[in-house]
């Protein structure tokens, strides 16, 4: 059956928590925001989700729960050099994806999608929704280190043309990104969103 979902743009002013972008999957649909810094639950809630093969996928090693100071580095979102994005399905936490500059033109990236939501698409739209706010930001390079046995999250990497190469059991690599080919989101309405979240009163800035 053909998925007649319509990708589109919601707004509210004041920016509020009803701002997102919607995102078409293999069933059903996606709505996408940046994470608030300081933004706990929802993070926490896709962490739970994430089988323990997904998280030693997600983190290349096992973890049944993060440090206070993991937690810390990943809620330390700014919108510029750190930059989040969660994406719900039918309002529960389904996937986050974020990079992390790590020089002027340079961002690590990573990403996870919930077990329950794996094979529907979604780590595509959050892949293409950061690189599109990555891009409008100046970062031109990407790097992302990944499993020999991670060959989903190889294959995504692989369309914004990062190439992996052995590195102590790991593989890893850092070069020049593109655009996915063929866009998954509103990428002008990511950035509408991006842009406004940023701004005084923002949920970048401190409003609830």
């Amino acid at each position: 059956m053909r998925n007649h979902c319509v990708t589109r743009f919601a707004f509210t002013s004041p920016l509020g928590h009803e701002a997102y972008v919607t995102a078409c999957l293999k069933k059903g649909e996606a709505r996408l925001r940046p994470l608030r810094p300081g933004e706990l639950a929802s993070q926490q809630a896709v962490f739970d989700g994430l089988s323990a093969a997904s998280r030693i996928d997600r983190f290349l090693t096992g973890v049944d729960r993060l440090t206070p100071a993991m937690w810390g580095a990943l809620t330390d979102v700014d919108g510029h050099d750190h930059v989040a994005w969660l994406a719900t399905v039918d309002g529960r936490p389904a996937g986050i994806a974020r990079f992390v500059r790590v020089a002027p033109c340079t961002a690590d990236i990573a990403f996870e999608v919930a077990d329950e939501h794996q094979g529907m698409g979604l780590g595509t739209v959050l892949l293409d929704t950061v690189t599109t706010v990555a891009a409008a930001l100046r970062i031109r390079r990407l790097q992302a280190s990944v499993l020999g046995t991670n060959l989903a999250s190889q294959h995504l990497l692989s369309r914004i043309g990062l190439v992996l190469h052995p590195s102590d059991g790991i593989l890893e690599g850092e070069s020049l990104f593109h655009l996915i080919d063929r866009p998954r989101v509103d990428r002008p309405a990511v950035l509408r969103l991006a842009f406004a979240a940023s701004q005084p009163g923002g949920t970048l800035s401190g409003a609830a």
